[in-house]
């Protein structure tokens, strides 16, 4: 198959789906990857994906409730993302200040309630014994021995003495009576002899005061995490009743069992793969879900034929907004080859993106857009701007090597190519054109739509080879009208001097 990026644009078909989740678009590129031709699978997922266009068709409250439910989860997803991602080492120190990273000390994460003990004593008990270590520091030798030796002194003069200790003035230890009368200085001097130790009182508050602070927010932060991923958890098992009510199963919540919320952050951080499994189910639901409700988008019809089959009705490119929007049908059963023509801008490459994308999710999600009967195809080949094909060599090269990997294939497969070799001269670009197009034609396991402007290849070939065309119409003052739809035939219409004028050419 041709890279899903060559095919549509996942961004933009992940928005138009209406995915919340990044879980759900990285789902979407995944599945859109997995493409199948087994025939069983393929009628598993159509059958799918009708139970659910079904369900919400019998109970539009049924999508409604699923949708409020993955709106909040892709709140969650924001938050705990980083959780999931590689932490740097600044984020995991801070972590671990409150929770338990080391690989012997992991498991008491997990012990009930030691985590809300643990922050107890790290934000509140361990801060608060060193906020009062300077006070107690300060009086501990004036209980000791007033209390525990028992001698006779007064507040007073242990802290004369103290003073004494500090200024140097050891005369006033050695004659207590001069410390009756409280030593006499100016604030210059008292801020000498008790600068340091005021500094030292002062840093000693400050330092508990900032740690508290410091790991008060840590553990808000842990705790908030926490939060989330409980509620992500019910969400999950809201999400799976919801499915269980109207006869659908959904996979088992893998998450572990949560005991509080520190817990939760801890899991989340050191078992992430059960998060990231959970994420994937719910995303893949949402893609699911989000699909079949889409109006326009309908359950494919697989059928058993000796020869491919592709016929589609009312389909379209999703690029292109409902009010301008124009359906298109074509079928591919009997004449499994056709040529398309238009002029520029006049809608071709909007008819190979529809084909393509709805084929597509055909062998990938089992719907499409529009009604498609088809049966399966082992490979989709597609081409529809030039750089669809990688490569140093020229645009013409690439043109050709990609067309000759086409040939090679024995089981169905699908081919849509855009101006087929128009990167040559015209006589070249026809020559090679009629090469290529005779052998495909010959075969027959394939269905292929090549648009063209070498009209000599459309007006010689074979009968059964489908004219399909963009029309479009001239006026009197020279204005080409475009019509964007799909018809049989073949339209000489050109739009260059449209073109041309508008850049002011002629």
């Amino acid at each position: 198959m041709s890279s899903i990026h060559n095919i549509v644009d996942t961004e933009t078909l992940a928005s138009w789906i209406g995915l919340q989740m990044n879980a759900s678009k990285s789902c979407l590129v995944s599945q859109l990857e997995q493409w199948t031709p087994d025939a069983q699978r393929l009628l598993f997922l159509s059958n799918k994906f009708n139970r659910f266009k079904e369900a919400f068709a019998a109970d539009p409250t049924f999508f409604s409730n699923c949708l409020q439910i993955f709106n909040e989860m892709a709140e969650i997803e924001k938050r705990l993302q980083p959780l999931l991602d590689s932490q740097s080492k600044l984020e995991k120190e801070s972590y671990n200040e409150i929770l338990f990273f080391h690989p012997i000390l992991q498991p008491l994460n997990f012990v009930p309630f030691l985590l809300t003990l643990w922050s107890t004593i790290r934000v509140y008990i361990l801060p608060g014994i060193s906020l009062l270590f300077p006070i107690l520091t300060l009086l501990a030798p004036y209980i000791i021995v007033k209390f525990v030796f028992k001698l006779p002194m007064s507040f007073n003069n242990y802290m004369n003495i103290l003073h004494s200790i500090v200024s140097g003035n050891f005369q006033q230890i050695v004659q207590p009576e001069s410390c009756t009368t409280p030593p006499s200085s100016s604030p210059m001097a008292f801020l000498k002899q008790f600068g340091v130790i005021i500094v030292s009182f002062i840093q000693g508050v400050i330092q508990p005061y900032w740690s508290y602070k410091h790991l008060k927010s840590i553990d808000t932060i842990i705790s908030e995490h926490g939060d989330a991923v409980v509620r992500f958890q019910e969400l999950y098992q809201q999400l799976e009743q919801q499915l269980s009510i109207h006869g659908f199963t959904f996979f088992r919540n893998p998450l572990p069992e949560i005991q509080s919320n520190r817990d939760a952050t801890a899991r989340i951080m050191l078992e992430s793969p059960y998060f990231k499994l959970a994420l994937k189910y719910v995303g893949s639901l949402e893609v699911i879900m989000k699909l079949a409700h889409q109006q326009d988008l309908h359950a494919v019809r697989w059928v058993t034929s000796s020869s491919p089959v592709f016929t589609i009705k009312d389909t379209f490119d999703f690029h292109v907004s409902v009010e301008t929007r124009k359906t298109i049908s074509a079928n591919f059963s009997k004449s499994r080859h056709a040529l398309l023509t238009g002029p520029n801008k006049g809608g071709k490459s909007t008819v190979l993106r529809a084909l393509s994308i709805s084929a597509l999710l055909a062998h990938t999600y089992g719907c499409s857009m529009g009604h498609l009967t088809a049966t399966p195809f082992s490979k989709l080949f597609v081409c529809l701007k030039p750089d669809d094909l990688p490569g140093e060599k020229s645009r013409f090269e690439r043109e050709v090597e990609f067309t000759s990997s086409t040939l090679v294939e024995h089981a169905p497969i699908l081919i849509f190519i855009d101006e087929l070799y128009h990167s040559t001269n015209p006589p070249d670009a026809l020559r090679s054109c009629q090469l290529y197009c005779e052998k495909i034609w010959n075969k027959t396991n394939i269905v292929s739509v090549i648009s063209t402007h070498l009209f000599q290849l459309v007006e010689t070939a074979p009968i059964n080879i489908q004219r399909i065309c963009c029309p479009a119409t001239i006026d009197r003052d020279g204005i080409v009208n475009f019509t964007y739809s799909l018809e049989p035939g073949l339209c000489k219409v050109s739009s260059v001097d449209t073109l041309l004028k508008q850049y002011h050419f002629i």
